[in-house]
């Protein structure tokens, strides 16, 4: 029996070097004496932002037409919506060479300018940032001149 007392040591160090290793990996460290890795913590939900909802009424404008007689007249539209404060953005862009629009977008309730260019008539869009749309037909005829 003199072999017996090493052969526990040797089971007993075996053991103890393969339970030392399981901890080792089952904790993340590498058993260099550093403190283990901290545990998992699932990060909680962000509530995810609500859709702002559309204003209480519909975008609409001070007059829904504007006439002209002399290029160069010019006339302030107010384009209102009641309950938004947002962008209005002003789409002349069907009216090349008749009217022009001043300033292209203004936060609501927001004041325009048409000014007449020429001969012509169209209509000058109006647009919230929610699509609701309000128009302007604009009319420009031209009367001055000498008839020989």
């Amino acid at each position: 029996m003199p072999n017996r007392f090493p052969r526990l040591v040797r089971r007993f160090f075996i053991s103890c070097t393969a339970a030392f290793a399981a901890c080792a990996l089952a904790c993340g460290c590498g058993g260099g004496g550093g403190s283990p890795a901290p545990a998992f913590v699932a990060p909680s939900p962000t509530p995810s932002p609500s859709p702002t909802p559309p204003p209480g009424g519909p975008l609409s404008s001070s007059q829904s037409t504007a006439t002209f007689s002399l290029a160069g007249q010019s006339a302030a539209v107010l384009v209102n919506e009641p309950g938004y404060t947002g962008s209005v953005a002003a789409d002349a862009s069907a009216c090349v060479n008749v009217a022009s629009v001043a300033p292209p977008s203004a936060s609501a309730p927001a004041t325009f300018t048409i000014t007449a260019l020429g001969s012509g008539s169209c209509a000058i869009g109006f647009a919230d940032v929610f699509g609701q749309r309000a128009t302007v037909q604009v009319g420009v005829t031209v009367t001055q001149g000498t008839i020989h």
